[in-house]
């Protein structure tokens, strides 16, 4: 019994010291297939920060490894959402919204820049959380040259999706020339991986009674793999 025992033993120590071949007599890893795999059924893990790492097979020796997803170029088109509200009108028109990415913003027809969240995933994302301060940069042109400003605004689970305002500055809704501007905001919403640049602005159009309206939204984010 003790000669079994101290065999079985010795065979699995080597064993689990040896590479282990499936269609192949040369196994060069710990398990080497020469063919096909197949995995029937996996976990979705989708937005756990823990899995940060994709197989990834050398194409010369088929060697299976791994390389972290932040080592993977982001595609420079693939990264971007442009959406725009461009009109004419004498003055701005509440119902002419731009959807962009967890973001809407619009002019209101007293001409002031306002937003709104489209859900409540920031919340889930900053461990539920019920209310948080989103500040931004602003850069307003006035003038002749461009002013700046930092600003906040406090979003919660109940006023998420009314609109609040974006600029406490509005711009000009009178009919002169003088009244032509142009506005960038700059969020960063917390732990989303977006940046949002939100150009409005307000043009003449040819000295007559009617305006070039423009909210124009630009989302930079993290590729999703």
């Amino acid at each position: 019994m003790k000669k079994l025992l101290l065999i079985s033993i010795l065979y699995t120590g080597l064993f689990s010291a040896q590479n282990v071949g499936i269609g192949t007599d040369t196994p060069t890893r710990k398990l080497d297939v020469n063919g096909d795999l197949r995995i029937r059924s996996a976990n979705v893990v989708t937005g756990n920060t823990n899995y940060n790492r994709i197989i990834a097979a050398d194409k010369n020796t088929g060697n299976v490894d791994y390389v972290t997803v932040s080592s993977i170029p982001q595609d420079e088109t693939n990264n971007v959402e442009v959406k725009r509200s461009i009109y004419l009108a004498t003055t701005p028109v509440t119902a002419n919204e731009c959807n962009c990415g967890d973001m809407t913003f619009r002019l209101n027809n007293n001409g002031t820049p306002e937003f709104k969240l489209n859900s409540t995933t920031i919340f889930l994302t900053n461990n539920n959380i019920t209310t948080f301060d989103l500040g931004y940069g602003i850069k307003r042109w006035s003038g002749s040259s461009y002013n700046y400003k930092n600003r906040f605004v406090t979003f919660t689970t109940s006023n998420y999706s009314t609109y609040q305002v974006l600029d406490d500055v509005a711009i000009s809704t009178a009919v002169t020339s003088e009244g032509n501007t142009v506005r960038v905001y700059t969020i960063i919403p917390p732990k989303q991986n977006n940046l949002y640049k939100v150009t409005v602005s307000r043009t003449n159009n040819n000295n007559t009674s009617t305006f070039a309206y423009g909210v124009i939204c630009e989302r930079f984010y993290m590729q999703s793999l």
